[in-house]
């Protein structure tokens, strides 16, 4: 263990770590929620209806930006960590809230074909990576220890708070200004509260402390996790459980008009989603810090399953309790990557660990509604898909059960 990382944790054996660090957490919260990977992403589906309307487009391709994005997201990522490890937060975080801000404004300005929205789709996750969970996990993780867990899921609670009540004030601004005005409205919030996140983490221990690691140890650290059979482990155990939750997000209002709701049923029943996700990462925070982690996978992952093995097997009877277990394992599962990757590996290679393990979580979140997808397609109904989810599920509990201890 570093001096940098035994100082941290004796400073938080004394007194209370959310005292302390408070405005940390919640600034972090809100980085997350305006950032590349929360705003953009739950609402780039309120423009698909003035996109066709405008461009003659089909749904799926103007759903071609959110697979573009994500994969440009995924390659950059494990570059993006290591400039993290190496500067610390608040240049990086400065530089893509700018970057994000801008590609709205092309993205407002320059749309008129499916290959120009691709191409700004991808280049907005490009200039926005570093307004990412990578680098606010990284602050959260320096200094915090013993109330790690439970700090991870408030932070991470922004990008459900993001999916709460972004949709409706993205949606009063298309009404009010047209699609191309709510581009421009997004920007200019972004900048507006990028510049107070970045003055407010420019004071705060935690935000400016990475800037100061050795980078030989950082580089050290990253080779002994490569090495490791743990990083592969808790690599292949996220893939898989992404591979299983990412297409139920994409195709659960699909699933309940399978099963008899209508439209309007569907998508309320969808929304118990959302609120399911802040709560599994609020609680899942919680227990991390007082039950061993990948324990705590394996009960979600087998509570997951048995709602989706119910959906499949008993339909619109337990459609409410599916939902808010999907919901719930959604919100745990990116609280789980920042907490392994920091109890396993330490903080100095955080960004580069991080980055790739992240990175792997957003390749299988994109691939699984494409899996799920063409098996809808292949049986004609869902219920192959939901066994398939659960089949992946049932492998990614069996990667987290071989993980070994480490010290809480």
């Amino acid at each position: 263990m570093s001096n940098q990382e035994s100082q941290n944790i004796n400073d938080q054996n004394t007194g209370s770590e959310f005292s302390r660090h408070w405005i940390l957490v919640l600034v972090c919260a809100v980085g997350i929620g305006v950032g590349v990977s929360s705003l953009p992403f739950y609402t780039q589906g309120l423009f698909i209806e003035a996109w066709i309307a405008d461009f003659g487009w089909t749904r799926a391709q103007a759903s071609l930006g959110i697979l573009g994005s994500t994969l440009a997201l995924a390659a950059v990522l494990p570059f993006i960590g290591s400039i993290v490890d190496r500067y610390g937060l608040v240049t990086p975080v400065m530089i893509s809230l700018l970057g994000l801000s801008v590609a709205y404004v092309l993205l407002g300005m320059f749309v008129q074909s499916i290959a120009t929205f691709v191409m700004l789709a991808m280049l907005q996750a490009i200039l926005g990576s570093a307004s990412s969970p990578l680098a606010y996990t990284r602050a959260i993780n320096t200094v915090f220890n013993k109330q790690r867990g439970l700090a991870l899921g408030v932070a991470l609670s922004g990008a459900g708070v993001a999916a709460t009540f972004g949709p409706t004030l993205i949606s009063n601004a298309i009404d009010a200004f047209g699609w191309r005005g709510a581009y421009f409205a997004m920007a200019l919030f972004t900048l507006v509260v990028g510049a107070v996140i970045v003055i407010v983490l420019s004071r705060l221990k935690g935000a400016t402390t990475s800037a100061n690691i050795d980078t030989e140890a950082a580089s050290r650290d990253f080779k002994i996790a490569k090495a490791s059979r743990t990083y592969w482990t808790i690599m292949a155990a996220i893939f898989c459980l992404s591979l299983g939750l990412g297409g139920l997000m994409i195709h659960f209002v699909p699933i309940l008009l399978d099963v008899g709701f209508t439209t309007d049923a569907a998508v309320k029943i969808a929304g118990v989603i959302g609120i399911a996700v802040v709560l599994g990462r609020l609680l899942v925070g919680f227990a991390v810090d007082r039950i061993f982690a990948p324990r705590v996978a394996i009960a979600i992952l087998f509570a997951c399953i048995s709602g989706v093995l119910a959906l499949a097997l008993l339909g619109s009877a337990v459609a409410v309790p599916a939902a808010f277990v999907i919901g719930f394992s959604v919100g745990a599962e990116v609280d789980l990557i920042g907490y392994l990757v920091a109890r396993y590996f330490g903080i100095h290679a955080y960004g580069q660990i991080y980055g790739r393990q992240y990175s792997t979580f957003l390749i299988a979140t994109g691939l699984s509604p494409v899996i799920l997808g063409a098996v809808r397609d292949a049986t004609g109904t869902y219920t192959a898909s939901l066994f398939t989810a659960a089949a992946f599920m049932v492998v990614s509990a069996a990667l987290f059960a071989k993980l070994p201890k480490f010290e809480q």
